[in-house]
């Protein structure tokens, strides 16, 4: 159609934003008509003034919303840039979420983006100016998910990964031998911090990055008691997980810095809906104990503690880790003679889920196979042959839910196999005290196998080692129990099913 006089200058007058090149809040207040948390314009500031950046937030705090605008912002303001985004796996991370987020700017500033081609993650001014988003596939070699962030050149550049400390070491080798080249080049990292592990972690603890905090303590939904930001981290949330996953200290308790929690002035005598109907009493000032790991994490935008109430010391793990290379170096891969195999079995509980089966001879455990389906029979099918080619003499088998016949499927077939329920009453007691229920039993049975059994031998497999580091344990109740099952899968985004496969044997 054809344009009026001018039309076209005055749209091209309108996209010009080279002089925000400084002003990363002042373009998202102006232009994007945003309304930022103080957190995320901190954010913001740190990614204009660093070279690294690594926001460390709790949930729902805005992270990935500042991101998007971070995103739309640095491509907007200059010229010749090119701006990568991505996210750990699976893909619906980037798809949904962070470009879910800078699809809503396209889609309330449409006249933004009139000059762009725009598509499925990808923004574009020219084949050399752009924004991108770049999937991180979960299969391949180091070598070839490092190639897909290597090698990347422009006078300005900004890489954007979202849920950061879940990306492989070798994608930052990668985005590291881009950060020498262009005028002005930008890393900004995003995650909740649940271990202290990784490449993150250690750009953290070597002072090579600069580090905001985004807090739901901090959020105006938090602190005003009603939506300034739809969508976003809300007081009833907060208050329900300070009662849920803190408990009142005692007057003269002694409690680490790390396991401490202080109810601000603002939420003293506020409640909130239980989940179950009802409500939970005013909140009181004074101390708390945080209970739950997860409300470091998920609330303060903080590392939980790892302390005396870890389940199984990294220490541990580390002794177990050189014994297997060391007798794989002597013995090759295969259990010592004349031990008898025990499999455990993890059954898969819906759909996403895995099965999993180990064998532990001694101190030797084997690697685990896990395969797709919750089909009993066709379960019990691959269980068997599993039994069958790995010399086993026992197995204990998850029987929890779909997995109650699958232990019967493989009796019929010959294979000494034991159904565990793990909610079920536990049949020993620990030197410390009672269980409360026999999973707690057989998770302190893989703690005292690493911590007591010289022989104890852990194979190179990341997933098992993450899991084992994870879970903390309590005696709160007069009974130990182990953190909770639902609670594991929030800090390794996946179930623990090695863990729960060990355990069972």
């Amino acid at each position: 159609s054809k344009m009026k006089p001018g039309t076209l200058k005055a749209i091209q007058s309108k996209q010009s934003y080279h002089h925000y090149a400084n002003d990363p809040v002042g373009f998202c207040v102006n232009e994007l008509n945003e309304i930022l948390t103080d957190d995320v314009k901190t954010m913001m500031e740190s990614v204009r003034d660093n070279l690294v950046t690594i926001a460390i937030s709790a949930n729902a705090t805005g992270k990935s919303h500042g991101a998007a605008r971070v995103a739309t912002w640095f491509y907007k303001s200059h010229e010749d840039c090119k701006v990568f985004t991505s996210a750990a796996p699976p893909y619906d991370n980037l798809k949904n979420i962070l470009w879910g987020e800078i699809g809503s700017v396209v889609a309330k500033h449409p006249e933004m983006f009139h000059s762009d081609t725009v598509t499925s993650l990808d923004i574009r001014r020219g084949p050399e100016d752009f924004i991108t988003g770049v999937s991180i596939p979960s299969s391949g070699t180091p070598k070839e998910r490092e190639a897909k962030f290597s090698g990347k050149h422009q006078k300005h550049m900004l890489f954007i990964l979202d849920e950061g400390d879940a990306i492989p070491d070798e994608v930052y080798s990668g985005i590291e031998s881009c950060m020498s080249g262009g005028i002005i080049v930008r890393l900004l990292i995003m995650f909740n911090p649940r271990q202290t592990a990784g490449a993150v972690f250690r750009m953290q603890r070597d002072n090579t990055a600069h580090i905001v905090h985004l807090s739901a303590l901090r959020h105006p939904n938090v602190n005003e008691g009603h939506d300034v930001i739809p969508g976003a981290v809300t007081r009833d949330t907060t208050v329900r997980r300070i009662n849920e996953w803190t408990r009142p200290a005692h007057p003269d308790e002694k409690i680490e810095e790390d396991s401490l929690f202080v109810v601000p002035d603002f939420l003293v005598g506020v409640t909130a809906p239980k989940k179950s109907g009802g409500f939970y009493p005013p909140l009181p000032a004074g101390r708390r104990k945080i209970m739950n790991p997860a409300f470091s994490y998920m609330v303060l935008g903080r590392y939980p503690a790892q302390g005396t109430n870890q389940l199984i010391s990294n220490e541990w793990v580390s002794r177990a880790r050189s014994r297997y290379d060391m007798y794989v170096l002597e013995h090759g891969d295969r259990p010592p003679e004349g031990t008898k195999g025990i499999m455990g079995l993890d059954v898969a509980e819906m759909g996403d889920d895995l099965n999993v089966a180990c064998g532990r001879y001694g101190g030797y455990l084997t690697e685990f196979t896990s395969w797709n389906g919750v089909d009993t029979i066709e379960t019990g099918t691959r269980a068997i042959d599993w039994y069958n080619s790995h010399k086993i003499s026992s197995a204990n088998v998850d029987a929890t839910g779909v997995g109650a016949g699958v232990a019967p499927q493989m009796q019929l077939s010959g294979c000494v196999a034991m159904g565990v329920k793990v909610a079920e009453k536990p049949t020993v007691k620990s030197e410390i005290g009672q269980f409360k229920r026999k999973r707690d039993q057989i998770l302190w049975a893989v703690r005292e196998w690493l911590r007591t059994d010289p022989s104890a031998m852990l194979p190179p497999d990341e997933e098992l080692i993450e899991e084992l580091s994870v879970p903390t344990y309590t005696t709160e109740t007069g009974k130990i129990e182990i953190m909770k099952k639902e609670d594991m899968k929030e800090v390794l985004r996946r179930s623990p099913n090695k863990l729960d496969a060990l355990a069972l044997t």
